[in-house]
């Protein structure tokens, strides 16, 4: 299906669509990255062996400097291969082995995000009627700061993190909504999902919502690369042999920025 199909199509099929929103989609409200985070790993990584400052290896965009950093990676014997979907989890987990590092080190890089225009029409689909909801695998808030500002409140949008699944459940049994869902948690979560071992076993209550979820409706995928199994595993479970998505199947691939 083409843009200009699709752009027809929705309207007609609007209420029974939920969205799909990985990290780049939020990389127009400011947040870096998941490249330039992965740098930013490495980069500490290597300075922190060395005994060098950060500001030394300033700028990530220098090929001379990563060229330099992935040497010394490289060296170690015990890092995934240079662009391979384990390096965001590997250098993440090794850069601060401990949760709470992790939780303050996203907050940071998020602190200072503003939802994009797309977020803002996000939030007027709600204020219409046009959307039932969406499931995303980020920690920012965009979402909840842009209906905050199209609703004037957030008091209309239900979000279940790993910390309250329950409220996905209860909003889709009630038919209330919008829903939102952050599988990987909230960037102010007791559990976030950003590492290898915590990605490979998805909360089981949001899992589950998910898969039923796109059993009933359609699904709109933008902005997320399929970088944790057990997301991918959710979806490819919902097509229920040829039953699910019954309002279809929509993607459209952006830049990956924070966690996938």
């Amino acid at each position: 299906m083409t843009a200009a199909e699709f752009f027809r199509a929705f309207p007609l099929r609007a209420a029974n669509l939920v969205w799909l929103l990985g990290a780049g989609a939020s990389a127009a409200s400011g947040i870096p990255t998941a490249g330039y985070m992965i740098w930013d790993f490495k980069r500490r990584l290597y300075c922190a062996e060395q005994g060098i400052s950060l500001r030394s290896c300033e700028d990530l965009t220098d090929p001379k400097l990563r060229s330099k950093i992935q040497r010394f990676l490289d060296g170690r014997g015990d890092c995934p291969l240079a662009d391979s979907e384990e390096e965001y989890s590997h250098y993440f987990s090794m850069t601060f082995p401990d949760e709470a590092d992790r939780r303050r080190y996203i907050e940071q890089m998020i602190s200072k995000a503003t939802p994009s225009f797309g977020f803002l029409a996000l939030a007027v689909l709600m204020k219409l009627g046009k959307t039932r909801g969406f499931w995303t695998t980020n920690f920012d808030r965009n979402i909840e700061d842009a209906a905050a500002v199209v609703l004037n409140t957030t008091g209309k949008l239900i979000v279940a993190t790993l910390d309250t699944p329950h409220l996905m459940r209860e909003a889709m049994q009630e038919g209330r909504g919008p829903v939102l869902g952050k599988l990987h948690g909230d960037f102010q979560s007791r559990r976030l999902k950003n590492t290898s071992a915590e990605l490979q076993a998805q909360d089981s209550q949001l899992r589950h919502e998910l898969v039923e979820a796109c059993k009933r409706t359609g699904l709109i995928v933008t902005g997320y690369s399929g970088r944790d199994r057990s997301v991918m595993d959710a979806l490819e479970e919902a097509i229920d042999c040829g039953r699910g998505y019954p309002a279809g199947l929509f993607g459209s691939r952006v830049e990956n920025s924070l966690a996938e």
